[in-house]
């Protein structure tokens, strides 16, 4: 009967280990999975989840006849709106009017007719979804210009090991100062004030002091410029040199350039830079620190005519080649009800490329297509975040998305896909990329939506670096020490259980022993004699039948330990027991049979 309760005291124990192993790989799963439900993301009204699911159709529909209506009053004005346009093209030469301090201007008019344009070249093509609105001889080669820093800063940007490079320095050595002097020699400057300087005010200096900063020489920079154009696919692209300076061998197309500016938007850094009115760069040399303010070059943002400024434009840049060609090449961006729109031309006159790069932004977005894919504000999944409190994030979409497929294709061409990005650091602000938001369309790439976190981020404990939150970090610590007090109740109550036999054992040998000791008593008194004829000796038969059970009661309670120390059931270990006693035997036997051969021997 003891041995069927240490057997089941042996499974009991087993059974809670597994139990408890069971619930703590549970619990490690369901608190990294969800830690993020404690974060204030995660108590967000019902309104917000309903506006999530609702059809992307309806709002296309709707956009789609609040357009048509828009063309078809503008159709029926056609008229004022071709006298507006020239009223507004002779404002050009005329002395400078004062800039709308009303901020709901946003200098938008609709255009529905294409406007004329002096540029050699130009597109408006959308950066949402790739549709061209608009083009005059787009394919023809011609001098980038300045354009050339958008593709400087994306190849920068791609050798960075992460943002603390940034703060890297760069000293301006006497072979830069032919580019310019915008620092002076012996002065140093961050590589984040030289993006800035180049990508806002235009600095050849600065793109030459990246070009060398970035690669090991100013050849291989080149080269990896000329690299980043292929994998765009720009096929009619080609530089020799970081800044976009005149040369036979450096060209590319409107097209390629409008590319170039879709692609460059998809940097959060750039994106941020290229918005910029005004910026300053710090110098730094032994005399101390000089502050340098730059003007960005875009005229749509920093122009002085109403005629001029478009408050929907995101970003630009512009500039002038320089001998033998005389023209200005421009690249801008805007963005219209999350519609984003680019505009280039290229060798444009100066006093006219902002008023013409605005008619055709103007005409861009009554033309473009609206077939909207995904919603503002969406939630589409979750991305991971290291050394954070939490380790998810809840990702949304950040605008509309949008896709535009040819007359002759099906919409069952377009695809989406959710990329979130794997090497996310706490901390991270509200408003913070985490991905993007892919659309193809026959299974090419034709636009993204930047996905962004409504949350904080802040830095989490040790455990973080290792994506455990701090809600997992004490989630984990409560089952472990849950875990280590089982284990030292396990281990205390078998101690205890093994004094307590132990000191049963005892009373049993005790009780034993008084009953033999009041036995021998009892014989000597009635002067009993044994079979040897002595009296009161301890080899009566119920004193042989006492010390027999003694051995029996050792040899289990030796045979229990055993079972419950090996897990063995005691029926395999008497059969082990009595393998290797019967071996034993068989070797003394064999060693006895050599002894005496050996002794009959000799």
């Amino acid at each position: 009967m003891s041995t069927n309760n240490e057997k089941l005291r042996i499974r009991v124990k087993r059974v809670m280990v597994a139990i408890m192993s069971v619930l703590l790989v549970l619990t490690l799963v369901t608190t990294i999975s969800f830690d993020v439900a404690l974060s204030p993301a995660f108590a967000e009204g019902e309104e917000e989840a309903a506006a999530e699911t609702a059809p992307a159709e309806g709002e296309a529909a709707a956009e789609g006849e609040a357009a048509a209506e828009g063309e078809a009053a503008a159709e029926g004005g056609g008229e004022a709106a071709a006298a507006e346009g020239e009223a507004a093209e002779a404002e050009q030469t005329e002395e400078e009017e004062p800039v709308s301090s009303d901020p709901l201007d946003t200098g938008l008019r609709r255009q529905t007719e294409a406007p004329e344009i002096t540029a050699s070249s130009a597109i408006v093509m959308s950066g949402s979804t790739s549709e061209v609105v608009y083009e005059k001889h787009s394919e023809r080669k011609m001098s980038p210009g300045k354009i050339t820093m958008l593709m400087n800063a994306m190849v920068v940007i791609d050798n960075m090991y992460n943002d603390a490079e940034l703060s890297n320095t760069v000293e301006i050595t006497e072979d830069l100062m032919q580019y310019g002097d915008t620092v002076q020699v012996g002065e140093s400057i961050s590589v984040g004030d030289l993006l800035k300087a180049m990508l806002v005010g235009g600095s050849d200096q600065a793109a030459e002091a990246l070009a060398t900063y970035s690669a090991s020489s100013r050849k291989i920079f080149i080269k990896e410029m000329n690299s980043k154009a292929m994998e765009l696919g720009l096929m009619d692209t080609q530089f020799s040199n970081p800044k976009g300076s005149y040369n036979a061998k450096t060209y590319s197309t409107a097209r390629d350039c409008a590319v170039i500016a879709q692609a460059a938007m998809r940097y959060q850094l750039i994106k941020d830079y290229f918005a910029m009115r005004t910026v300053e760069v710090t110098a730094v040399s032994s005399a101390g620190e000089r502050t340098v303010s730059l003007r960005n070059t875009n005229p749509l943002l920093t122009g002085t005519k109403q005629s001029e400024l478009y408050n929907l434009t995101k970003g630009g840049i512009l500039g002038k080649v320089g001998d033998p060609v005389e023209g200005v090449q421009y690249a801008g961006v805007a963005t219209v009800d999350d519609m984003q729109l680019i505009v280039v031309l290229m060798d444009s006159k100066e006093k006219k490329v902002a008023y013409e790069a605005k008619s055709l932004l103007q005409y861009g977005d009554t033309k473009v297509t609206r077939n909207t894919i995904v919603k503002a504000g969406k939630k589409v999944g979750k991305a991971r975040v290291r050394g954070g409190n939490i380790t998810h994030v809840k990702a949304y979409t950040e605008t509309k998305g949008f896709a535009y497929v040819p007359p002759e294709g099906s919409n069952d061409l377009v695809q989406t896909e959710v990329v979130m990005y794997d090497d996310l650091k706490a901390p991270l602000k509200e408003g913070s990329k985490v991905g993007e938001f892919r659309i193809y369309v026959a299974d090419e790439l034709k636009g993204t939506v930047d996905l962004v976190t409504k949350t904080d981020v802040k830095r989490g404990w040790w455990p973080s670096r290792y994506y455990i939150s701090n809600f997992a970090t004490v989630v984990i610590c409560l089952v472990l020490l849950a875990i280590a007090a089982l284990i030292m109740r396990i281990l205390y109550v078998r101690k205890r259980r093994e004094q307590i036999k132990a000191a049963r054992r005892e009373r049993r040998l005790r009780e034993m022993a008084r009953q033999q000791l009041a036995m021998e008593e009892d014989r000597r008194r009635r002067n009993w004699t044994d079979r040897t004829g002595v009296a009161g000796e301890q080899i009566g038969p119920r004193t042989g039948d006492l010390r027999a059970m003694a051995k029996r009661e050792t040899r289990r309670e030796e045979l229990i330990a055993e079972a419950a120390r090996t897990g063995a059931s005691p029926k395999t270990i008497v059969k082990r027991k009595a393998k290797t006693e019967k071996k034993r035997e068989a070797a003394r036997e064999k060693a006895k049979k050599k002894n005496t051969s050996t002794d009959v021997h000799n």
